[in-house]
C-alpha cells in the first residue's frame, strides 16, 4: 500500500523548485506487512529573497574589510615611523597597538549595543585612539616629505571607524527606561548568583584542603566549633523557679531551775526585773518530743542531716559531655564520605550508635550539621 502525500496545486506567480522527497510504501504478503521508504520528485515553493538581509550581510563584510585594511595600513605606517628607534619587530608590533586599540573599543560597543550608558566610555575611548592613530600616520608622511600621502593614509582609519559606527547603529536596539531597568535587575541577580557560587566553590576547596592536611588540630577545632554551634542552636529551656528558702527554726528557750522557798518569803527584796534566761542555739541542744510533749516546735535534725536535706533541694547538676565519643560533625563527615546519598535517618542512627543521648531536636541538629558538611544536600532531595 502506497502512502504518498498529495501534491498541492501550484499557485501562479510563485516560484517552485524540484526537490527529492520520500514516501512510505508498504508491501503485504500472507498478511505480513513490510514498509520501506521510496524516493520521488516533488515541488516546493521558493521563499522570496530577503534583500534586506543580503544588504546587511554585505555592509557587514565591507565594514570588516575596511577595519582590516586600516589595521594593516596603520601598522605599516607607525612601524616605519618607529623603525629608526627600535628593532623592526618591536616597531611594527607597537604600530599595531594604535589601530587595534580603537578596534578593541568597537568590540566593546558591540557587546553593549543595547545599553548606551555602558557603551559610552568605549565610544569616547575609541575616537580618542583613532585620533592618535591618524596623527601617527600623518607624522610618518611628514617624515618622508609626503604630507598629502600621510594625510590621506590617516583618513583610512577614519573611514573604517565611520563604517563600524554606522553598522553599530544599525544593530543597536534602544531600550525603554523601564525595560532597561528590568534587564539591569536580571543581570544583577544572575551576576550575584554566579559570584556566590564561585565563593562557595573556593570556600569548599579551602575546607577540603584543611581537612586533608590540617591534622588532628584541625579535627579537634572543627569538632569543638560544631559542638558549640549545635548547643547554641538548641531551644532555650524555660527557667525553673527558684526554691523558696525554708523558714529558720525557732530558737528553743530552756527554762531556769525553780527558786528556793526562802526567796518567796521576802518579795520586797527581789530585783525589779527578772533576769533574762540565756538563749541556747538549737543545734547544740537537741530537743525530743518526749521531753516537751506540749511544745509545737518540730524536732530539729542534726547538722549532718540538715546538710543532706539541703543538697536534695538543690537544682540538678547538668550532665557533663563525654569527650571520648566522636562529635556529630565527625560522624556525619564519615558517613557522607562513605555514601554521599546517605539519608538523614541513617545519620541519626549512626549518631545514636556512637553514644549520643537521644534528644527531641537531635534529627534537626544532625540535618543542619550534614548540610554544613555537604552543602549540596540543600539542593538535592534527600529524605
Amino acid at each position: 500500500m502506497n502512502q504518498a502525500p498529495e501534491q498541492q496545486p501550484r499557485i501562479e506567480g510563485v516560484k517552485y523548485r524540484k526537490v527529492r522527497l520520500y514516501r512510505s510504501v508498504t508491501t503485504e504478503i500472507d498478511g505480513i506487512p513490510s514498509t520501506r521508504r521510496e524516493p520521488y520528485d516533488g515541488w516546493e515553493p521558493v521563499p522570496p529573497r530577503e534583500w534586506d538581509e543580503l544588504i546587511l550581510r554585505g555592509v557587514t563584510g565591507v565594514a570588516i574589510g575596511f577595519m582590516g585594511m586600516a589595521v594593516i595600513a596603520g601598522t605599516a605606517s607607525i612601524g616605519g615611523l618607529l623603525d629608526p628607534l627600535v628593532p623592526a619587530v618591536i616597531a611594527y608590533g607597537a604600530g599595531s597597538v594604535f589601530a587595534i586599540a580603537w578596534l578593541y573599543c568597537v568590540a566593546i560597543e558591540w557587546l553593549n549595543r543595547t545599553a548606551p550608558e555602558r557603551a559610552r566610555p568605549a565610544k569616547i575611548a575609541g575616537w580618542f585612539f583613532l585620533v592618535l592613530s591618524m596623527c601617527a600616520v600623518a607624522a610618518y608622511g611628514h617624515t618622508l616629505n609626503q604630507p598629502w600621502a600621510g594625510g590621506f593614509g590617516a583618513c583610512i582609519d577614519l573611514v573604517a571607524k565611520g563604517a563600524s559606527w554606522l553598522l553599530l547603529r544599525e544593530y543597536a536596539v534602544p531600550l525603554d527606561t523601564g525595560v532597561a531597568h528590568w534587564v539591569n535587575e536580571q543581570e544583577q541577580k544572575l551576576a550575584g548568583r554566579a559570584l556566590l557560587a564561585r565563593r562557595f566553590r573556593r570556600l569548599n576547596q579551602r575546607a577540603a584542603y584543611q581537612r586533608a592536611v590540617g591534622g588532628t588540630e584541625f579535627q579537634a577545632a572543627d569538632a569543638m566549633l560544631t559542638h558549640a554551634e549545635a548547643r547554641r542552636s538548641l531551644p532555650e529551656a524555660a527557667a525553673e523557679p527558684a526554691p523558696e528558702p525554708a523558714p529558720a527554726p525557732a530558737p528553743v528557750v530552756v527554762a531556769p531551775p525553780a527558786a528556793p522557798a526562802a526567796s518567796s518569803a521576802a518579795p520586797a527584796q527581789a530585783p525589779a526585773q527578772a533576769p533574762v534566761p540565756p538563749v541556747v542555739p538549737a543545734a547544740t541542744v537537741p530537743v525530743t518530743p518526749a521531753a516537751h510533749p506540749e511544745s509545737s516546735v518540730p524536732p530539729v535534725p542534726p547538722a549532718d542531716e540538715q546538710h543532706d536535706q539541703g543538697d536534695e533541694q538543690q537544682a540538678p547538676v547538668p550532665p557533663v559531655s563525654d569527650i571520648s565519643r566522636p562529635a556529630i560533625a565527625a560522624i556525619c563527615r564519615k558517613e557522607i564520605g562513605a555514601d554521599a546519598d546517605v539519608t538523614d535517618a541513617a545519620l541519626v542512627a549512626a549518631v545514636l550508635a556512637a553514644g549520643h543521648p537521644k534528644k527531641p531536636n537531635l534529627a534537626d541538629t544532625v540535618r543542619r550539621t550534614a548540610q554544613r558538611v555537604d552543602p549540596t544536600r540543600k539542593t538535592r532531595k534527600i529524605s
